[in-house]
């Protein structure tokens, strides 16, 4: 399987790079796995302009054309993800927020279901817990199942043995979990993913609106129509059933925020 790493340290051989060399080599112990790696410093990026055209348009209307469309294309083809960064002031790295930014469109019209992703951060002492958790919920809403989750200590200083144990039992737990769910990928299509309750709900809250807005989000509204669910799945009657319920309340709570009159 073929396993796209996505760096965003400014540092191309820091702790960033270090870690994800570690977690290739434990992932490479478990099976049959081919790494690709991208530098966000080396790429040509250009500073999102916060224009909205993607989102509402589509990413065709980006005004940006650089090696976004590049990136793009090796996620799709590789089996999954690893993105990777340093932790700055309690957040991703400048350009790997620039990246997020510039496929901000995925939020809305997630393109990798199917797929399966691995975070990793590096921090010299606070803030893994919030990066990591900003990294997984950013994956998650380009349709990755984010199955992995590591963040390690990489302090400016010699490391204790204590320390090298901690961060060696965080990667080799977050190994063990993204090589189980890559290897499941064949039993899925075959099968059909099982969804669950707030992924549904989640995908049907989108659905309406991009029904309610069609006017003004015209991309949302071709890519939800005539869809089940973003990719081949098993949706329990339950599921159903109580989602029809639960959206009728929600966009009763929610009636205010819908398209108004215009100015009169």
């Amino acid at each position: 399987m073929k396993i796209l790493t996505i760096i965003g340290s400014p540092r191309k051989k820091g702790n960033s790079y270090q870690a994800a060399k570690k977690l290739e080599e434990e992932m490479k112990k478990k099976g049959d796995y081919q790494f690709e790696y991208v530098f966000l410093k080396d790429a040509h990026l250009e500073t999102c302009r916060g224009c909205f055209n993607c989102v509402p348009r589509g990413i065709e209307f980006c005004p940006l054309k650089d090696d976004r469309q590049m990136i793009q294309d090796k996620m799709e083809e590789a089996d999954g993800l690893i993105m990777v960064s340093p932790v700055y002031v309690m957040m991703v790295s400048t350009l790997l927020k620039n990246f997020i930014d510039r496929v901000a469109y995925l939020c809305h019209r997630p393109a990798y279901h199917g797929k399966k992703a691995l975070v990793l951060c590096t921090t010299a002492g606070v803030g893994s817990k919030e990066t990591r958790k900003y990294m997984e919920t950013v994956t998650k809403s380009w349709g990755y199942r984010v199955t992995g989750k590591c963040g390690l200590v990489t302090a400016p200083w010699p490391a204790t043995d204590g320390l090298k144990r901690k961060n060696q039992r965080n990667l080799e737990k977050s190994v063990e979990n993204f090589d189980k769910s890559l290897k499941s990928v064949e039993k899925e299509k075959l099968n059909g993913v099982k969804v669950g309750f707030m992924d549904y709900m989640s995908f049907r809250i989108f659905q309406t609106v991009s029904l309610n807005v069609r006017e003004y989000m015209p991309a949302d509204y071709q890519f939800y129509q005539g869809k089940e669910y973003y990719q081949p799945a098993r949706i329990g009657l339950i599921t159903r059933a109580l989602s029809g319920v639960m959206l009728k309340v929600i966009f009763f709570m929610m009636r205010d925020m819908g398209p108004g009159d215009g100015e009169k």
